[in-house]
Parts: C-alpha cells; sequence; structure tokens
C-alpha cells in the first residue's frame, strides 16, 4: 500500500519481518521453523480447513468456494460449468447462447455456504465463552 501511495512504511519490509519472527519464536516456534509460521495461508486452504470442521468436509467446500469465486470473478470455467445455458441462435459456426442460473445449483451452494457460516459461529460462540 505504502508503495501505492508512493509513501514511506515506517518500517522497511525486512525489519517487520525480523520483528515478526522475532515474535513466533518468543512465543515458543521453533527458529528453523519460523518463516514457515509467518506464510499466509491460501484462500484454499482456509476454505479446506473450514470445511473439515463441517459434514461436508475439505472438498465439497472447496468446490462450493470455488464455484462461487470463478463466478464471483467472470471466469469462463464458471460460466461454462455452473451456469445453465442453451442457444438461442446458430449462424453458421457461431452460437448466441442464453446463460442461465442453475436452481438446482443455486441451492446447492446456498445450503453448503449457510452451513459452513453456521458452523463457523457456533464455534465461534463456543470459543468466545469463557470455560472457568
Amino acid at each position: 500500500m505504502a508503495a501505492l501511495l508512493q509513501q514511506q512504511p515506517k518500517r522497511s519490509l525486512d525489519v517487520r519481518m525480523q520483528q515478526l519472527t522475532d515474535l513466533v519464536v518468543k512465543a515458543g516456534t521453533d527458529p528453523a521453523d519460523a518463516k514457515k509460521a509467518l506464510k499466509p495461508e491460501t484462500y484454499s486452504e482456509v476454505v479446506r480447513e473450514a470445511g473439515a470442521l463441517t459434514p461436508m468436509g475439505s472438498s465439497e467446500a472447496e468446490v462450493v468456494w470455488s464455484s462461487c469465486s470463478s463466478l464471483a470473478h467472470g471466469d469462463v470455467y464458471g460460466t461454462l460449468s455452473i451456469l445453465e445455458g442453451s442457444v438461442v441462435e446458430t449462424q453458421g459456426r457461431v452460437n448466441l447462447m442464453q446463460i442461465t442460473s442453475s436452481p438446482k445449483v443455486l441451492w446447492w451452494t446456498t445450503d453448503r455456504t449457510v452451513a459452513m457460516m453456521q458452523r463457523g459461529f457456533d464455534l465461534f460462540k463456543e470459543r468466545a465463552t469463557c470455560h472457568r
């Protein structure tokens, strides 16, 4: 962000990374594993871990997330594999297609998304509760 805004950060990246490394080592991480501990998780790793905490499991959770992400970003994969298409007109070797949502897929993704969010809220309540 600092570079985009043409500003100087308060600390250089090297200084900040050293501070973070020192913190994770002080918290008990083996110094040899400090760099790995600071590596950010990918979105798919986060989704898979969340999915593992639900009956649907990691793979189905990633399919739901990946499908929705594909549609949200306008990827051709999502358009061609998730949505329904019907040929409206053909001119030579070119088809004019009507692309619509699939009620079945919409229900499925909504159901799985709500289930995962509910599990997340349940875990939040459970972990936010004082157990003394």
